[in-house]
């Protein structure tokens, strides 16, 4: 029994003298950022290799660095920024049984974390503006790091161009138009800042410079607007503002243009305003002054004769004064004259466009003249001693007709025009298509819707229908001599004779 006990012994032993005992470590190595913010931390890892096999337990990891007045590392691997440089961060793994491994060294360098721009992004006006630009170093604390140069560039120095003025600082000066970056570059850190120079009004004017008269309402002139910066360039196209100082004269369109359309709608002075920017503007007068350019007469002529009046008897004439675009010359007024004013004379103080045409006992023929500024027209008065008859000459108009009117209105539209019935039908009657006008208006055959409907002009007063007689085209309406006598029956007044 003793001499198996000992042999049991020796065989335990031999087996324990046989264990190889833990791996050896053949390496070390460091994972993380190789830079670290001034004043602030950066953690690093360690991991420690048995050939390719990482050794994860007994193990001591001990941290080192070569300058710990630039950057400390805790045993932990916490890396803390202290001055800005490089330093060397190495790690051994100790194990508990065996030959410790160090890293290789791992380099860190302390820096500075972010630049702040003053001011952040720059706007520039025109050319040859400079703006000073300042740049301040932070630590990972957000405090300033003092000590240190700036270098600047700018990324495109047809725009901007950039050049150092000490203490963090850089004057940047506008030689272009557009937007680029300039860059600050301090310990291997860079940012940059949007420089944009813009091509900003500092004054305005407009082309032409000065408007001539416009002499019809309607009649326009272009105005275009010419912007300039400060530098003296002028500003392709620029857009303005366009406005009237004074209405009811002139009109502006559109609003908001390089170039806009002056447009003339009453007389007077006005002044048009163009604004380029805020508080930059320009003004012109601009004069509207219509020139009369054609005068109409009423009583109009429609046929021969020409209007025809009876001795002794009085009429109102109107005159229509139209400027240049047929637009009505409200304020130039009509002088009438007359070539023979022992026949037919204008009144002696006439409105603004009519006056009263009276004729003396002298038979015969007068020319009346109206005249407006450079524009005159005139209408040859035939003076008669024998009125046009009604029951003789009017009412055979309307009984031999084709087709006659009385086959059309012994009641149509409440006019009848039958023999006894007719003149109290329409002289003086409103008439049912155009219940503002009368049928007839005794002595005012333009303003007589009968004349009208004969004539084929009854739209242009706000009629309707077809002309008179009902249906009638071509020759088959009533011809200029009847249309004219009827006319002159109701210029003479409309007599019921």
């Amino acid at each position: 029994m003793k001499r198996f006990g000992l042999l049991l012994g020796a065989v335990l032993i031999a087996a324990c003298g046989s264990d190889s005992g833990p791996p050896s470590l053949s390496s070390v190595l460091i994972a993380g950022d190789s830079t670290v913010g001034l004043n602030g931390t950066m953690q690093l890892t360690a991991r420690a290799f048995a050939g390719s096999a990482p050794v994860t337990t007994g193990l001591t990891f001990v941290w080192m660095s070569s300058d710990t007045t630039k950057a400390r590392v805790s045993q932990t691997g916490l890396v803390t920024g202290v001055r800005l440089g490089v330093v060397i961060i190495t790690v051994s793994a100790v194990p508990d049984v065996g030959t410790p491994v160090t890293s290789d060294p791992y380099v860190i360098r302390t820096r500075i974390t972010r630049i702040v721009f003053r001011p952040f992004d720059i706007s520039l006006a025109s050319r040859n503006d400079t703006v000073i630009l300042v740049a301040d170093a932070r630590d990972a604390q957000g405090a300033s790091v003092t000590g240190i140069g700036f270098t600047w560039v700018s990324r495109d120095p047809g725009i901007v161009t950039v050049a150092d003025s000490g203490s963090h600082a850089a004057i940047v000066a506008a030689v272009g138009y557009g937007t680029t970056q300039v860059v600050a570059t301090v310990d291997r850190v860079s940012d940059s800042v949007t420089a944009s120079v813009e091509q900003v009004p500092a004054t305005v004017s407009t082309v032409p410079s000065s408007f001539s008269t416009l002499t019809a309402f309607g009649r326009s002139v272009q105005a275009t607007c010419i912007a300039v910066t400060a530098s003296g360039d002028t500003i392709p196209n620029h857009l303005c503002n366009w406005s009237v100082l004074s209405a009811g004269v002139v009109a502006v369109n559109p609003a908001t243009a390089h170039t806009t359309t002056v447009t003339a709608v009453g007389n007077g002075t006005a002044s048009i305003q163009a604004q380029a920017a805020a508080g930059v503007v320009t003004s012109k007068p601009v004069t509207v002054n219509q020139v009369p350019k054609t005068v109409v007469i009423s009583p109009a002529n429609f046929g021969t004769p020409d209007v025809t009046m009876t001795t002794n008897q009085s009429a109102p004439f109107f005159a229509a004064v139209l400027d240049s675009l047929d637009h009505p010359a409200l304020e130039d007024s009509v002088v009438w004259t007359s070539s023979d004013s022992t026949r037919a004379s204008p009144a002696a103080t006439a409105t603004l466009d009519s006056t009263v045409i009276t004729t003396f006992a002298v038979a015969g023929a007068a020319t009346i003249t109206a005249t407006a500024g450079p524009a005159s027209a005139t209408r040859v008065v035939n003076v008669s001693a024998t009125p046009i008859s009604f029951a003789t000459d009017v009412q055979s108009i309307f009984n031999t007709s084709t087709p006659p009117c009385t086959n059309c209105h012994p009641s149509a539209a409440g006019m009848n025009l039958t023999t006894g019935s007719s003149y109290a039908s329409i002289v003086n009657q409103n008439a049912s298509e155009v219940p503002a006008m009368k049928r007839v208006r005794p002595f005012m055959p333009d303003s007589s819707y009968l004349v009208h409907t004969i004539q084929g002009t009854q739209t242009t007063v706000g009629g309707t229908g077809a002309r008179m007689p009902l249906g009638c085209s071509g020759s088959g309406c009533l011809p200029n001599a009847s249309i004219n006598l009827i006319r002159n029956w109701i210029l003479q007044g409309a007599l019921q004779n």
